[in-house]
Order: C-alpha cells, then structure tokens, then sequence
C-alpha cells in the first residue's frame, strides 16, 4: 500500500478527528452555564453555536481545497495577506500559533497527570511520560494513525457518557433551571459552545484524509460537529437532572446525585477527551510546521511534540495557562480572518464547498465570533 493510500481516512474517522480537537474536559463546565442561561435558551444558543460553527468549519474546508490542501496559514498567506506586509504577516502568524499550540498541548500532557494519579495511583512524573507517550506514538504513525484511534477514543466517550446517562434516569430527579440569571449569562454559554465546537486546525487534515471529495468532507465536518453537540446536551440535560448541587465541573455534582463511581468515569471521559484534542492539535501543528517549513514527516513530528513535553518538564504551568488564553483570542482572530479569505478565494477560484453564497451570512458569522470572544471574559 503506497503512503498515499495509508491517508485515506473514512468519514467517520474524518469526523472523529473534528471531534477530537473540539472535545474537551471544558465541555463539563457546559451545565453549570446552562443553569444560569436557563435550559431553553441554553439549547437555542447550542443550536445556533452550531450553526455558526458549521458554515465556519466549511469555508476553511474550502480555502484548504482551493489552496491544494494548505493548512490555515498558507490558506490566510494566499488569500488574505497582501503587499509588502504578507511574508511578515505569514511568519508571525507561524511563530504565534506554533508557540500557542506548543503550550496548549503541554497544558493537556499537565492537566492529565491529576487524573491519571487519581485513578491509577503512581508517581506524576511517571504519568506525564504515560500519557505524553500515547498521544505522541500515535501522531508518528500519521494521519490514518489518528484517525483510528479517534474513531475508537470517540466511540469510548459516547458509551462513558451512555452509562453516566442511564444512571440519571434511575437517579432522584432534581428541577431542571428554565430562567436566565443575566445577559452576562447568555454570552459566557455562548463562548464555551463555541469554543467546545471549535476545530479549526483540524478540518486541513479531514481534507487530505477524504482527498478533496466536497460531500465526504461537508458530511464529516456536520458529523464532528454534531458528536460535539449531542454529547455537550447530553451531558447538560443529565448533570442538571441528576445532580445534588450544579457545580462549576459538572462531574463534582453529578456524581453525588448518581454514585461515587460516577467520579471513575467523569476521570476516564476527561483522560479520552484530554487525547482525543491532543491527537488533533499536534498532528494539525505538525502539519503546519511541514507546510511552512517544508521539512519531513518525522522532523514535523518531533517539533510538534517534544517542545510541549519539554515545556512540562521544566513545570512551566503558569506560562500555558497564559499562553491557553492567548491562544483562545488567536483562535478567534483566525475565525475573523477565515470569512474575508474565503471570500477573496471565491473570487480567485470559482466555487465554494459552502452551498450558501450570501454577504450577510459571512456577516453574521464574523459577529458570532465576536460576541464569542465577548462572552469569553465577561464575569458570570
């Protein structure tokens, strides 16, 4: 099998991979801001967060087809950058997100020591090399690899998330919130359902993996989407149902309502979700890295991990956690970025993997990021 064919990725996995970068541990706070949105409003905004992120999801996917399978920055360098500024504008933008994404995976490698020593008593040195070793073998092995083992990680968060479910139902049933706190209320649960629905970097690698097939890979992004959707209503309806008190981390609550071991598998769906996103970010950085720098697979690789695993070591905590934050508001410019490169690609190659061509769409989709960067640091 040439290494052409050992890319081809399913839909499925496609999907998955989407899935996997959006997913995250993030997605537990989602019932503690529902229970101050108000559940009704809750699920409208989800739908619209959605929405949103669908079309935003799709035009990257068309600025990746028209850009030969570029990752995001050689799609802004070639659709969005001009004049004299353009390679300046390139190589920041490379330099920021590499430095960002470096740091966002070395948080995931630290975050995941707490849990992994919660659940399997060892020392937390050993447990970052567990779980650096995991995430980082199966990015080696390549596009497929990762496609694989998000195909099964996936499958693994939806039966967790299934068992925690059912519990509910037998569980003392607690008043669902239907009134909203406060605006400020409605833009915090906006932000996170965007952010829990984000996976920009990684709709590049559904791309490749589906060889620019336009309806395999529109069906793949609303597939990865909506595995986020479903698991974070799922979770929402569960938790305020079952739960003794709402907590900021859904799991402190809910498995008071259903049962200690409940905290068991809360640890095993925020460990899946922790390497679902780290497989999706690094094989997105690793793909950027060989885009811009034109180097091999291997080297690709080895600068797209060992700097967040060195990053860990040095136990430089405070350092990702500001660099997480940057890294959210870097997002949210590229989200902005994305709609007047796609329209500029329009113009440079006739037609769009986006069905809807309309000027207020593309508006609307660059408001929705921003009020999504707004509800990120209002107080709640």
């Amino acid at each position: 099998m040439s290494s052409k064919e050992k890319g081809n990725l399913t839909t499925w996995e496609a999907a998955c991979i989407i899935t996997g970068y959006g997913i995250g541990s993030g997605v537990m706070s989602m019932p503690w801001l529902a229970q101050k949105c108000g559940f009704p409003l809750s699920v409208l905004i989800l739908v619209v967060s959605f929405v949103a992120s669908y079309v935003l999801h799709v035009m990257i996917a068309d600025l990746a087809l028209k850009s030969d399978g570029g990752q995001i920055i050689t799609c802004l360098t070639k659709f969005l950058f001009r004049g004299k500024l353009k390679n300046v504008l390139s190589i920041t933008f490379f330099v920021l997100m590499g430095i960002i994404l470096c740091t966002n995976l070395g948080a995931y490698i630290y975050a995941s020591e707490e849990i992994i020593v919660g659940l399997v008593p060892m020392p937390a040195l050993l447990a970052r090399v567990l779980f650096y070793a995991v995430c980082a073998v199966v990015v080696l092995f390549g596009l497929k690899a990762v496609g694989i083992s998000e195909k099964y990680a996936v499958g693994a968060i939806f039966v967790l998330i299934a068992g925690l479910a059912v519990a509910s139902v037998f569980a003392e049933h607690h008043a669902i919130p239907l009134a909203c706190e406060s605006l400020n209320s409605v833009l915090a649960y906006f932000g996170m359902a965007m952010f829990a629905m984000s996976a920009f970097f990684s709709v590049p690698q559904a791309v490749e993996g589906l060889k620019g097939d336009v309806p395999r890979i529109r069906k793949a992004v609303f597939l990865g989407l909506l595995n986020n959707f479903v698991l974070i209503l799922v979770i929402s309806v569960c938790a305020l149902l079952a739960s003794t008190e709402i907590t900021e981390v859904a799991m402190v609550g809910w498995s008071e309502g259903i049962g200690d071991w409940a905290r068991i598998i809360g640890g095993l769906f925020t460990i899946l979700a922790m390497l679902t996103t780290y497989w999706s970010l690094s094989l997105a950085l690793a793909d950027i890295v060989k885009d811009m720098l034109h180097i091999g697979d291997r080297l690709s690789w080895f600068v797209a991990t060992i700097p967040s695993f060195a990053l860990v070591m040095f136990n430089l905590s405070g350092f990702m956690e500001l660099m997480r934050t940057a890294g959210g508001l870097i997002a949210i410019i590229i989200a902005v970025m994305i709609v007047p490169a796609y329209r500029n690609a329009k113009k440079s190659v006739p037609g769009s993997a986006l069905r809807i061509d309309s000027l207020a769409l593309d508006i609307a989709i660059i408001v929705a990021y921003v009020v999504m960067a707004i509800g990120s640091i209002v107080p709640v």
